[in-house]
């Protein structure tokens, strides 16, 4: 049974001048400084660089930078104007594991200032053996439609749980063989938020921001989920089967106009 144990019992605030943290009360004692060590490069880590891998009091990290993306990413990089990005980011992580939905285990989050800006830093729990949903795909064929479920699985949680999440795509979501079943988290919650149970419009939404991203990076991804895996998603992700037949042609149509139009746009 799961016992909710809020943000400020889980997490302890540390502040000195220029620096802020929430850390792990397991970890607190060791102070904010072990975190902002030098990372270990994790090869084919997705993201916007700076992805690696450290270790703080004997746990294994992956530490994640927090990066702009868009035309704010090439003027501002990672200078944030507060560090509350990082700790909505820990906070949700932390409520959505109380609830029961599989995310990475949060461990800190920081920020350390410099000037009139931030920079910010999250820190999880290493997941070993686990790869991101296309990689996975790929490593393990005889798993692909374990995998599919459990992804189906794991977001019915989070869409029940209230999760938007403005940028969800496969590489969001890390599977790990376990025998005859496969487990999947989800990471990488930034600018996500949480609300009432997600209405059928915003999941559709999101799956189709999902299909966007597929058909857009397909050529790099190791590997696609087929029409038939894609089903089996919706299946898992609770859709009758008229439900889900009828979400992949509408879905699907529309993000073959989306792309069309931009390549018209680049044209």
């Amino acid at each position: 049974m799961l016992v909710a144990v809020s943000f400020v019992e889980a997490f302890v605030e540390l502040r000195t001048r220029g620096d802020v943290a929430w850390i792990r009360r397991d970890l607190a004692a060791l102070g904010a400084a072990p975190f902002w060590a030098a990372v270990e490069p994790i090869a084919g880590a997705k993201g916007r660089g700076g992805v690696g891998r450290l270790q703080v009091g004997g746990v294994e990290l992956v530490v994640r930078p927090y990066r702009r993306g868009g035309a704010f990413g090439r003027l501002l990089d990672d200078r944030y104007p507060s560090a509350v990005r990082a700790r909505r980011e820990l906070e949700l992580l932390q409520s959505l594991r109380e609830d029961g939905v599989p995310v990475v285990v949060p461990v800190a989050a920081l920020g350390r200032r410099r000037r009139a800006f931030w920079r910010l830093r999250l820190c999880t729990e290493w997941l070993a053996e686990s790869l991101p949903l296309p990689a996975f795909l790929a490593a393990h064929p005889a798993a692909r439609r374990r995998a599919v479920e459990a992804v189906g699985v794991v977001l019915r949680l989070a869409f029940a749980a209230g999760l938007r999440h403005p940028d969800l795509h496969p590489d969001n979501v890390l599977c790990r063989d376990h025998g005859d079943k496969v487990r999947a988290v989800l990471v990488d919650l930034d600018r996500a938020q949480r609300g009432a149970p997600v209405t059928p419009a915003q999941r559709d939404a999101m799956l189709a921001r999902m299909r966007r991203y597929v058909v857009r990076h397909q050529k790099r991804l190791a590997a696609v989920p087929t029409r038939a895996e894609s089903l089996r998603f919706l299946r898992a992700l609770g859709l009758d089967r008229r439900e889900r037949h009828e979400l992949w042609r509408r879905v699907d149509a529309q993000v073959q106009r989306t792309v069309r139009r931009r390549r018209w746009l680049r044209r």
